[in-house]
């Protein structure tokens, strides 16, 4: 038999703690049950877009990750969960009228943009300005589930198109490749090659962006190295997807000579595919350096000693010595 001493366990206790009264959780049951009638056919969507369109089958990872954040952020939780606050009525009332402009100008992505906005209102209802606070990391994070509007992201991705051929060309130039650019083909000695729609990058992009995003989330650094963080995604993933590019001319444009007997456009798509999956390590080794790299330029600025009375004696942390310092007193 356990001992009445024994500590609880630490995950169920916050549970516990993070629990609404009786009456909260029938307010919760009942903003479920509308947000599911609301917003079923939005969330079929996306999960449809999830499963068929490769950019987006990071979707499924984004609740997780936002359900992450609320567990990560949970000191921030509402002590008091019974007092909400009105102004959450016109978050809700400005979801429901980017649902019914989504109708009226047949703006397809509208609805599921709302889908934060709506979670956002049900927050401050049910939490006050404090729920709102803890859980708006997390609705933020929510919108990389939500594909890009059709001409967003075909503007998108033609102008990673161009940026990927041109960088590439430089790169396999700069090693002593003849090769030039022609739109988004890169002429090589001996055939083209090809940066497709599906090379563009857009998916890296998506991905790398909600990965600074969460990376800038999680990490206490200062707010202007959150936000270089977040800047760094669009030169992550072009590089990564540059990578994979100038790998696969290298391969095109040695193999035939190394390997005569070779078939070049099998061994080249399994070069491209295999350069595809480094991709990803690539990006996160990238980032890692980069977060390596501000910790190493930037040093906290360290606090000076307190002096309590007229003189006080600091001890230097380098040679041990004691070093007078002598307070000021303060004019009158």
């Amino acid at each position: 038999m356990a001992s009445e001493n024994t500590p609880n366990n630490p995950v169920k206790s916050e549970l516990q703690r993070m629990l609404p009264s009786p009456s909260a959780q029938i307010a919760w049951v009942a903003f479920a049950i509308v947000f599911a009638w609301f917003y079923w056919t939005s969330i079929l969507q996306v999960l449809r877009i999830w499963t068929h369109n490769e950019d987006y089958q990071h979707g499924f990872v984004v609740p997780l990750f936002a359900i992450f954040l609320l567990w990560f952020r949970r000191d921030l939780f509402p002590k008091d969960t019974n007092h909400g606050n009105l102004w959450g009525l016109v978050l809700l009332a400005m979801a429901g009228m980017m649902r019914w402009a989504a109708v009226y100008f047949n703006f397809g992505s509208l609805p599921e943009y709302s889908i934060p906005v709506f979670l956002a209102g049900m927050a401050l209802l049910a939490g006050g300005w404090q729920g709102l606070r803890w859980s708006w990391p997390s609705l933020v994070f929510l919108l990389f589930m939500i594909p890009l509007p059709g001409t967003v992201e075909e503007l998108a991705r033609e102008q990673l198109q161009k940026a990927a051929t041109q960088l590439s060309v430089f790169v396999i130039q700069t090693l002593g490749i003849p090769a030039f650019a022609q739109g988004v083909v890169i002429q090589l000695q001996d055939r083209p090659l090809r940066v497709e729609e599906a090379c563009s990058g857009l998916r890296m992009l998506s991905l790398f962006f909600g990965i600074c995003v969460g990376a800038a989330f999680l990490v206490r650094r200062p707010l202007w190295e959150k936000l270089l963080i977040v800047a760094s995604a669009p030169p992550i993933a072009i590089v990564s997807n540059v990578i994979r590019i100038v790998v696969t001319a290298i391969f095109y444009q040695f193999a035939g000579q190394w390997f005569p007997s070779l078939n070049l456009e099998t061994a080249g798509e399994t070069v491209h595919a295999w350069a595809g999956y480094l991709m990803m390590p690539i990006g996160l080794l990238l980032l890692l350096a980069e977060l390596s790299l501000l910790s190493k330029l930037l040093i906290a600025p360290m606090q000076r000693p307190v002096v309590v009375g007229q003189f006080a004696t600091g001890q230097n942390a380098n040679t041990g010595l004691g070093v007078p310092i002598v307070s000021r007193k303060r004019r009158r």
